[in-house]
């Protein structure tokens, strides 16, 4: 898709993070690597697989809002049981591995639920975490809920100019907090979900060039040299210190 700039306000970021037009995670790992060969799954919102990028081997774990027709990859619990497969392959193998997300959360109808998907979601947030390789992510449109959260646990993670990424979806929050889906663009724009609010919160580690293909592998690759596992728990930790030393979050005596 052509590069617009990117919208100021928030509610218009998160439709452009959803444009149908945006390559997902599928045509990312394409444009980025010169070999796949593909793990069989059976989520078709979620692809893994052994990939070569510039000469070197790593596993790619990426999501395809494209995979159905209402372009929102929520991912199924077989989405995460293949992730977590691809994780322990690249454990197993010592090979990095990359993460292109692109979903507005995991599925919650009740087919899935009956499936596990709350444990699935656990499960890939623990194969992750005890991952002893390089990780790298990088959201590449719409990051949402635990369906983004359980793939962007890595060591390094990067939020393309026009992607988005929340603890969960504008739609879904504006149900909880207001019992009314309809003040999703209200609720969004207290979010602080662009990429730029993100990168200045300390939440991401950098923003990368949504149209530059050449620029992100760069970034990626250099990422999965100089990354050390662990690196995510350090990101972690600093966010939180950073967010308990402001007045405004801390606990006041009555």
């Amino acid at each position: 898709a052509p590069r617009k700039p990117m919208p100021r306000d928030p509610w218009a970021a998160v439709l452009h993070a959803r444009d149908p037009r945006r390559p997902s995670g599928l045509e990312w790992s394409a444009l980025l690597t010169e070999g796949w060969v593909e793990l069989r799954g059976g989520d078709p919102a979620v692809r893994a697989g052994l990939a070569v990028m510039a000469g070197e081997r790593l596993v790619v774990v990426a999501m395809d809002r494209h995979s159905r027709p209402d372009a929102a990859a929520r991912v199924l619990p077989a989405g995460f049981r293949l992730a977590q497969r691809a994780f322990d392959l690249a454990e197993r193998l010592r090979l990095p591995v990359l993460t292109l997300i692109d979903t507005p959360g995991a599925e919650p109808g009740p087919a899935a639920e009956a499936d596990g998907v709350a444990g699935e979601i656990a499960r890939t947030l623990l194969a992750m975490s005890g991952l002893t390789v390089p990780t790298v992510a990088v959201c590449v449109g719409e990051g949402g809920s635990g369906g983004a959260m359980a793939f962007a646990y890595t060591d390094r993670l990067f939020l393309l100019e026009g992607s988005v990424f929340s603890v969960i979806g504008p739609e879904p929050g504006a149900a909880v907090l207001f019992r009314d889906a309809s003040r999703a663009a209200e609720l969004a724009r207290s979010f602080r979900l662009t990429a730029v609010e993100l990168a200045r919160l300390g939440v991401v580690d950098d923003v990368l060039p949504d149209g530059d293909v050449g620029a992100v592998r760069s970034a990626v690759l250099v990422a999965l040299r100089e990354a050390h596992p662990g690196e995510r728990d350090a990101r972690m930790d600093r966010l939180a210190r950073s967010h308990l030393r402001r007045p405004s979050m801390m606990c006041r005596p009555e």
